[in-house]
């Protein structure tokens, strides 16, 4: 595509939404060798702060958090190379990310970064590219950059690719991380070796979730990772936040964090307090309604 360089002096500023798995399972593995899945995804206020400041030539990438990649292996900048690509735009960005989403957890930290870049260019520029084509971009980037773009409650299917909006959940949510972390493709090989897994109900949590009634739905949740990636925090952390209140707690996305969510914001701060003397990372927050938003 014919590439133009259009001189724009702007900086905005997007809140990247975390996402956690109300309930998660494997399906079956696609021809392209993926794996695809049948999830429903959350939004929550854990955000990364995503600045893009355009007019000067280049596409550059900072990050206050050691150790994250500021090359083309961050989903940030592959987004932007991505967009300007479509948008027959030469590259004119810098990027900067203010980490608060624990990496290698399940909630989709670089996935929001990357649906946050794409949110913030195709603003800068004018809205060059409609919805649908931000969506296949996102798509093009990685699984859960798609439902990062737009958020709130949905049920995204396949690697993310297919996905239909669901009520909102409205709960208050605690998020507990321990220090250890999982292997994601070695739980993949434990499904492709034929790994008995207990599956969760997920024609039940839609037929609740679609009456507004999570804490019913939640009986019929889970997420297959628990046992194809298990931790042995897992079951003390899970059971202590459902005896703190929690209706519903488990396993995010392949881990290793874990949630709790929360009708009541006092015993959600309470479990919150306590939790925080057991594992290096836990905060309170709550579902949002998108995955970006624009400040």
């Amino acid at each position: 595509m014919l590439q133009y360089f259009s001189v724009i002096d702007m900086e905005i500023t997007v809140y990247a939404n975390a996402k956690i798995n109300f309930s998660l399972d494997i399906t079956s593995v696609l021809p392209n060798g993926y794996h695809a899945l049948d999830t429903v995804m959350q939004s929550v206020t854990l955000h990364d702060t995503v600045t893009v400041t355009t007019g000067e030539p280049g596409l550059t990438l900072a990050c206050d958090a050691p150790g994250v990649p500021t090359d083309d292996r961050n989903t940030a900048m592959k987004a932007a190379r991505l967009f300007y690509e479509a948008a027959g735009l030469v590259p004119a960005a810098a990027i900067q990310i203010e980490k608060r989403i624990p990496s290698e957890a399940g909630l989709g930290g670089g996935s929001a970064d990357a649906a946050a870049a794409l949110r913030a260019l195709n603003q800068i520029y004018g809205c060059p590219l409609p919805e649908s084509e931000l969506l296949t971009l996102a798509a093009r980037v990685g699984a859960d950059v798609p439902f990062c773009l737009t958020g709130g409650t949905a049920l995204c299917k396949n690697v993310g690719e297919v996905m239909a909006p669901l009520p909102a959940i409205r709960s208050y949510v605690v998020i507990a991380k321990p220090a250890a972390g999982v292997s994601t493709a070695a739980a993949y090989r434990r499904f492709d070796a034929g790994e008995a897994l207990p599956h969760p109900e997920n024609d039940k949590v839609l037929f609740y979730l679609a009456r507004g009634e999570a804490a019913a739905a939640a009986r019929y949740a889970g997420n297959v990772f628990r046992t194809l990636a298990p931790l042995p925090d897992y079951d003390d952390l899970i059971g202590r936040l459902r005896r703190s209140g929690a209706y519903h707690a488990e396993v995010s996305g392949s881990g290793s964090a874990v949630f709790g969510l929360f009708a009541d914001q006092a015993e959600a701060e309470l479990a919150c307090d306590a939790l925080r003397e057991q594992v290096p990372f836990c905060v309170l927050c709550e579902t949002a309604d998108t995955g970006t938003e624009i400040k």
